[in-house]
């Protein structure tokens, strides 16, 4: 009887143990990646050669200002992610100028063939020289988004975009052929897809030249 017993004690600091690890592995897993709010190092200047590629892609050139980013955790985003995690986040900046594009372009998300029922109110309300981009933050470098340019609030920068067509899955909503539905982010990628406001200039030149 006393072998019994002195075996409860035990039992219950297991159970009490694994109850606290599921908890803490459950609250990892729910937990969103985070995006940079300081600068990362950037690798110097970006030769002329890589600009005029980013431009040739890109969908819209602007000066402009994030100041406000809302997550799409649990639609852009799956709820639980174990291990590395990646996070999309709506992005809304404030643009001075334009060089390519146009901003009625990039006023909502493009989430592809989803049915307007199944699509959620914008996350920002937005002033005629306002935008809305999709920037994905990850918790590794291995991730397919980890040369995405961070969206600080308040940075001032030049951001060269570009749409990538039907390449993100929207979360759990599934189409009646059985496949996810896909949407189309606006993304800056690369460490050219991000200059610092007196590189305005420079890639000016560079799109006078492609005969812009």
């Amino acid at each position: 009887m006393f072998s019994k017993h002195r075996g409860k004690p035990f039992l219950l600091v297991l159970l009490s143990w694994l109850s606290i690890l599921s908890c803490a592995t459950f609250q990892r897993a729910a937990a969103p990646a985070l995006p940079f709010m300081t600068e990362p190092t950037t690798p110097g200047v970006i030769p002329d050669s890589v600009l005029r590629r980013a431009i040739r892609r890109a969908e819209l050139i602007v000066l402009a200002t994030p100041v406000e980013l809302a997550s799409q955790h649990g639609f852009l985003t799956p709820q639980f992610q174990l291990g590395a995690k990646e996070t999309w986040y709506d992005v809304k900046l404030t643009v001075d100028s334009v060089l390519k594009g146009k901003l009625r372009r990039a006023k909502r998300p493009d989430l592809g063939m989803l049915p307007a029922a199944l699509t959620p109110p914008p996350a920002f309300r937005l002033a005629r020289n306002e935008i809305v981009v999709q920037y994905p933050a990850v918790t590794s470098r291995n991730s397919n988004w980890s040369a995405a340019a961070p969206m600080i609030p308040g940075e001032r920068a030049v951001f060269i975009f570009h749409r990538c067509y039907y390449c993100l899955p929207i979360t759990g909503l599934v189409t009646g052929r059985g496949s996810y539905y896909t949407a189309s982010p606006l993304v800056a990628i690369g460490w050219e897809s991000k200059l610092a406001p007196g590189e305005w200039g420079r890639v000016g030149r560079l799109l006078v030249e492609r005969g812009h």
